[in-house]
This record gives C-alpha cells, structure tokens and sequence, in this order.
C-alpha cells in the first residue's frame, strides 16, 4: 500500500512541475502582464503607444480612453507605424489576442511590450475611461 501511495504523490508531484515548467516557457521574456489600472498610469506616465487589437466594430461600440485600433490580423504589417522605441501597450477584449500580438511585436524587436490583463472587459469593470 505504502508503495502505491508514493507513486501517486510522485505522479501528481510531476504533473505539478511539468506544468509549472510549461508555464514559464509561454510567456516570452519580453513581455510583461500588466493589471489595467497599472496600465492606465503607466500609460500616461510614460507617453506610450496603446493599441486596441479588436476587430475595428468591436473597436468602433468602445474601446479604451487613447486606444488606436491595430486589428490583429493586421499588426504584422502595421509594424512600420509602430515605434519599437517607445512602450508599447497592447490590449483586446479579454486578453487573448492582445497576448497574440505582443507575442508578434516581441519577436519584431519592441523591447517594451505590455499586454493589458483581462482587456477591454476588467478596463469597464475597474471604472476607467471608455471612449465611444
């Protein structure tokens, strides 16, 4: 009994590190996640570039305050409009595809890539400025 109780700690303690391991290699080095209203001064503070990667209808009902819209299927070749010398803060509806597009404008050389934590969904809920 005691033999098959340490093999299942052993088993659960891998998947434990295994998936530890997994989520540390995700997340590229360049890029840090940042909760909204650390954004939102950061943003402000720092004079950064802000982009919305939304579909331009989702975009157009709201988005956040000095968002542009930089759809996703079009940052890779909007990049030329894009300073890789200054923040960049990237943000979606949820997270999701503004993760993406960090992800894209990492490996294009930004060196400053801020991906909005929860988007355009925890900026409404914190109170911060919407535009319409």
């Amino acid at each position: 009994m005691k033999y098959f109780e340490f093999l299942l700690i052993m088993v659960v303690f891998g998947l434990v590190v295994g998936c530890q391991k997994e989520a540390v290699v995700d997340q590229p080095a360049g890029i840090r996640q940042v909760p909204v209203e650390a954004a939102k001064a950061e943003i402000d503070a720092k004079n950064a570039q802000f982009i919305d990667v939304r579909s331009p209808e989702e975009f157009g009902a709201e988005h956040a305050e000095k968002a542009v819209n930089v759809p996703l299927e079009k940052v890779e070749t909007e990049l030329v409009k894009l300073d890789k010398s200054r923040p960049i803060y990237v943000i979606c509806q949820t997270g999701r595809r503004s993760q993406l597009a960090s992800e894209t404008l990492d490996k294009n050389g930004f060196k400053e890539v801020y991906n909005v934590e929860g988007g355009t969904s925890a900026w409404k809920k914190a109170g911060l400025p919407i535009e319409k």
